[in-house]
């Protein structure tokens, strides 16, 4: 999947975020599709909203697992990086539930992230 198939899935999962993606596609850019969607995450976690966390988690471990390389490395230095800060926002029952919520290849690069940084 290239940055153009992953903006249509963007678009497709979350389309309240569309007419930002429809903006920056033209950038070429999938660092700047993957920040919309770790914003979003962010935005809904703050909301408590667990259903669109799951969709963004699930959209986003989607988008990694048929991704190119490009795209796999946007998503490990946007939205894997940016995890400790969304999961360090919640509180501890919160907390608990997003990490339980991450699909485990996700989880898997945000522990060796997590442990090659040495955190």
């Amino acid at each position: 999947m290239n940055q153009y198939e992953v903006a249509d899935e963007i678009a497709t999962a979350l389309p309240e975020v569309k007419a930002e993606v429809s903006k920056i596609i033209y950038l070429k850019n999938p660092f700047a599709l993957i920040r919309v969607v770790t914003r979003h995450t962010q935005k809904m976690v703050e909301q408590h909203n667990e259903l669109r966390i799951d969709q963004c988690l699930k959209l986003i471990d989607r988008i990694y697992a048929k991704g190119d390389l490009l795209v796999r490395n946007a998503i490990e230095n946007i939205f894997i990086f940016s995890l400790d800060h969304i999961v360090a926002s919640c509180n501890s029952r919160d907390k608990d539930r997003l990490l339980a919520k991450i699909p485990l290849k996700l989880h898997t690069a945000y522990v060796n992230q997590v442990y090659r940084s040495g955190i």
